[in-house]
């Protein structure tokens, strides 16, 4: 990681993800929660690759957290997960 003078990390592509996914949660909470989950699941699917194909892996920036392999599962899974469980979601009242 690399540190810049105000002492703030430099996350790389983490800001895509979490903006992304922080899009998808207010599509969730205030919108359509089957959108919403289709775009949380894609922020996650996109750092899934990303920490992928990062190289080197200080490239990948808050992404980068622990084994690469783990880091990749960890979000696919994450991805699948709420896919999965926001297009199953009973949403009629």
């Amino acid at each position: 990681m690399q540190w810049r003078g105000s002492g703030f990390v430099v996350l790389g592509w983490w800001y895509v993800v979490a903006v992304v996914g922080a899009a998808g949660t207010l599509m969730m909470a205030f919108g359509d929660v089957r959108w919403g989950g289709r775009i949380l699941s894609a922020a996650f699917l996109f750092g899934a690759i990303v920490r992928l194909v990062a190289r080197p892996a200080r490239k990948a920036g808050g992404l980068n957290v622990r084994s690469r392999t783990l880091d990749v599962l960890i979000l696919l899974a994450f991805a699948v997960g709420i896919l999965i469980a926001s297009a199953t979601v009973k949403v009629d009242v």
